[in-house]
């Protein structure tokens, strides 16, 4: 399933006149020229040496992910992987369609410090990597039949200008939009429904922009049209005013409405139609929108149609693993589809606008969204070259947007909010994250905050507000310039949307509150501060909270489970991200729900069974001599954990395997939501345990002397059967077995095709422990978008570009495949492994059907 956002030209008939004068956005995505030409500093003057060796790319593209993992220039902050200036170039004609146009080009993200050239001139400089923008090229286009250059220039020589991996280029679409002079302004269409039920109110404002020579009449028409047929519709006439954006609003009432919820997320769509006055059809726009009502509760928590909800979500990044940054829409849809499968049913879109795709895929999957701005105001956070909080990288390569906030802040936000405001999915508009870390008169007034480690998230809860407010005032000087720009901030969200409430990812709370921070806040978010949960709701009884960012761990889930007064939680994170790591060989964090390619990770499986009714039943086993529990001479289990603060984000020490030494001392760990759980051996019963006798940890624990067959659990509820699983003793390898998520795609250069990979022995066992490396051979009809095998090592990937093979990880890895334009007909796909291990499978491509 590929969600794309493709308006073709549409033909109006209109009182028997024929007239195609509509808006038209066409995907500018294709040949391209990409370079990285050494030493070039750019300029506002363009000039390029006639000796630059391009390459032929299509976008969306990451140079970065493309030239791989590497110690030189490079910080464990963003991953190992390269920065530097890029250079993009794309020549297109001055067509018939653009005769008597207004001609625009719409960039949804490059990152980072872009600047933009028609024909050599200068058309801006955008610092902002995440938030979309556009130019007008009218004026600056050459003569009908004629070649325009476009050419773009990406800055990113400060390679660490970022905690975690961003990427570098034009990594989401880019489109050319033909417009009449009178028409609709991008996102200038804002629908909101302030009376929700079976009967609900929908109001319209809608933006027009009269870019002809005078005043201009016009008909705005707005049809509502739900399952394709039109079902109300409402027009007026109005004066656009010359050179202005004129903004006309409607109302329309509607009757036996299809609420948007979780379980139903229903759409409507709104057809506006712009009519001149001599009855040309001068613009046409959908807008998508769904009709819901939510609130945040001090009491409640969160309530959607007015039911609780309790929030089941997780932060992601925007990287995609081995595609890096580079925004398609399958790879994006991949995960979605993976986290809802386990019952997750929120995002919070750590720390930075995502991509316009993954709002509307949470739209049609009926998953919340928390959507966030920005990880830092006027003053840059640390970043490290080798690892988290040692070898800091100097200023000239870490200062990144911090430098432009105070010029170009207000612009983004407010450019920002306009993009998401429709969207049903988003629930929480969020200024920041963390933002305390970079004003040391917040963390040093209080004792639970002194430093980044040690007692950091996790000290007890302070409650001498008198002693902290004495220090905070004394360390800030009675100047607190944070509190200052969250309430410029709060205010400029509140400019272009009401509808939703404003928060923030608070670390300190205990300083927070008393400062005036939270107080411009309508929902607080609380990064790892479960602890002060209950005393601030009985502190702050009127202000609704929520966990906006929350280590994977099961005491994170029972502080919310059961207090209906907090919102839920956003567990860090549902994916494997690149970067926020280190040192060499470490590419990324290993702490999620799934990993860089997908797998479900073992705290994936153990919130698979916190957070859905389905029955689940999931084994996995480690050496007692490696785990942190440890069995006693009464049968109970002791748990010590390893020493670091690091350790609350990790999950214990596990393994999807059954293959040890003989009689070797096992832990065998069982994750389930049933209340008892029978294990056996080669058919022979260890006896059952219940999950009541487990709650301090909820794992069911059983020490097994190791002997080579089959594991077998059996989740019940007294003699009925809920769930089971089942882990064997491999053997040797003897196929690669392949899972396509897809046999069928279209040659449009879009669709991706993933291809899992798995070693197998002949009992179809997957074989962990004997890695092999794995190549891909490929014919004329698909090309390699990426590889790997799910590794937080570098090391462990062992890729070679040359040969497109990467190592196996536990037995497994991933290559990602993109069609190509115009190639149709049947793809044969085979892999190759050590010893000559194979497997195929065939993909049908056919050509897209024109609408």
């Amino acid at each position: 399933m590929t969600i794309k956002n493709i308006i073709t030209v549409l033909t109006i008939f209109l009182s028997g006149f024929c007239y195609a004068g509509t808006s038209t956005k066409v995907d500018f995505n294709f040949d391209w020229k990409f370079s990285k030409p050494a030493g070039f500093v750019p300029q506002d003057t363009l000039f390029l040496s006639p000796d630059i060796k391009w390459e032929d790319v299509c976008l969306p593209h990451d140079w970065s992910i493309s030239e791989g993992y590497t110690k030189t220039q490079t910080a464990g902050s963003n991953g190992f992987l390269p920065g530097g200036v890029g250079i993009y170039m794309k020549n297109f004609l001055t067509s018939d369609d653009m005769n008597g146009k207004k001609v625009f080009i719409h960039f949804e993200g490059v990152y980072n410090n872009s600047k933009v050239w028609i024909n050599g001139h200068l058309l801006g400089f955008r610092p902002n990597g995440y938030v979309g923008f556009e130019y007008e090229l009218t004026q600056y286009l050459k003569p009908k039949g004629s070649m325009n250059t476009i050419t773009v220039c990406v800055d990113r020589r400060a390679y660490a200008d970022s905690r975690w991996y961003v990427g570098a280029g034009i990594y989401r679409n880019v489109s050319l939009i033909l417009r009449n002079e009178l028409y609709i302004p991008s996102d200038g269409i804002f629908v909101t429904t302030p009376q929700v039920g079976n009967r609900s109110m929908v109001n319209v404002v809608c933006e027009v922009k009269n870019a002809g020579t005078g005043v201009k009449g016009v008909t705005v028409k707005h049809e509502v049209v739900y399952d394709g047929k039109t079902i109300a519709s409402v027009s007026d006439d109005f004066v656009a005013l010359k050179g202005d954006f004129n903004e006309f609003t409607a109302s329309v009432e509607l009757e036996n409405c299809h609420l948007w919820s979780l379980e139903t997320p229903s759409m409507y769509e709104l057809h506006t139609t712009l009519i001149a006055s001599d009855g040309y059809v001068m613009d046409k726009k959908t807008t998508k929108f769904g009709i819901r009502n939510i609130k945040f509760d001090a009491d409640e928590g969160f309530l959607l149609n007015g039911k609780s909800v309790k929030i089941k979500g997780v932060n992601i990044h925007h990287d995609l693993g081995c595609m890096g940054v580079a925004a398609y829409d399958d790879a994006l849809l991949r995960r979605l589809l993976k986290l809802r499968s386990i019952g997750c049913n929120a995002i919070r879109t750590a720390h930075n606008p995502h991509s316009e795709s993954l709002l509307e895929m949470c739209d049609s999957l009926g998953l919340l969204v928390m959507n966030e701005f920005i990880d830092e105001w006027k003053v840059a956070k640390k970043k490290w070259i080798t690892e988290r909080a040692k070898e800091d990288a100097p200023d000239s390569i870490s200062i990144g947007y911090t430098r432009y906030f105070d010029t170009h802040a207000e612009h983004d936000l407010k450019s920002f909010i306009r993009r998401d405001r429709n969207h049903p999915c988003v629930i929480l508009w969020s200024i920041g994250n963390e933002i305390e870390w970079t004003y040391p008169y917040y963390w040093a007034s209080s004792k639970d905050n002194k430093g980044f480690k040690g007692l950091i998230h996790t000290g007890d809860p302070e409650t001498d507000n008198k002693s902290i407010l004495k220090e905070f005032n004394r360390l800030s000087g009675g100047k607190d310039d944070l509190a200052e720009t969250a309430a410029v901030l709060a205010g400029w969200v509140k400019d272009v949307d009401t509808t939703r409430p404003v928060s923030s990812g608070v670390v300190v709370p205990s300083v927070s509150r008393l400062s005036g921070y939270t107080d411009v806040l309508d929902v607080v978010g609380y990064n790892y501060k479960d602890k002060y949960y209950e005393i601030d709701h009985k502190l702050y009884p009127y202000q609704p909270i929520i966990g906006s960012e929350n280590v994977g761990q099961l005491f994170e889930w029972t502080a919310v489970a059961d207090k209906k007064y907090i919102a839920g939680i956003f567990v860090w994170t549902g994916f494997d991200y690149l970067g926020e790591n280190g040192p060499w060989p470490a590419r990324g964090g290993d702490c999620s729900f799934f990993d860089f390619v997908g797998n479900k990770t073992a705290r994936g499986h153990f919130f698979e069974c916190l957070w859905k009714d389905t029955p689940k039943t999931h084994i996995v086993t480690i050496p007692e001599k490696e785990s942190e529990f440890k069995m006693d001479a009464d049968g109970s289990f002791t748990y010590t954990p390893r020493p670091g603060w690091i350790r609350r984000w990790e999950w214990y020490d596990t393994r999807d395997k059954w293959k040890y030494r003989r009689d070797e001392d096992i832990l065998v760990q069982v994750y389930t939501n049933a209340p008892e759980v029978e294990l056996f051996l080669n058919g022979k019963s260890l006896g059952t345990k219940k999950r009541s006798d487990f709650m301090e940890h909820n794992i069911l624990m059983w020490k097994v002397a190791y002997k080579e067959g089959t594991l077998l659990a059996v989740g019940k509820d007294g003699d009925r059967i809920l769930s089971k699983d089942t882990l064997s003793t491999s053997g040797k390898p003897c196929r690669l077995a392949l899972n396509c998520d897809r046999k069928t795609a279209t040659d449009n250069g879009y669709d991706l095709i993933h291809v899992e990979v798995s070693i197998e022995d002949k009992e179809g066992n997957t074989v962990v422990d004997i890695p092999s490396d794995v190549r891909i051979i490929l014919d004329d009809k698909l090309e390699l978008a990426g590889l790997d095998n799910g590794s937080p090592s570098i090391e462990d990937l062992n890729i070679n570009v040359i040969n497109n093979s990467v190592r196996t990880y536990n037995g497994k890895c991933l290559f990602v495949l993109r069609t190509i334009r115009g190639k149709k007909g049947t793809s044969f796909v085979k892999v190759v492994g050590d010893g000559g291990i194979q497997g195929r499978c065939k993909i049908l491509i056919s050509h897209p059907i024109s609408h």
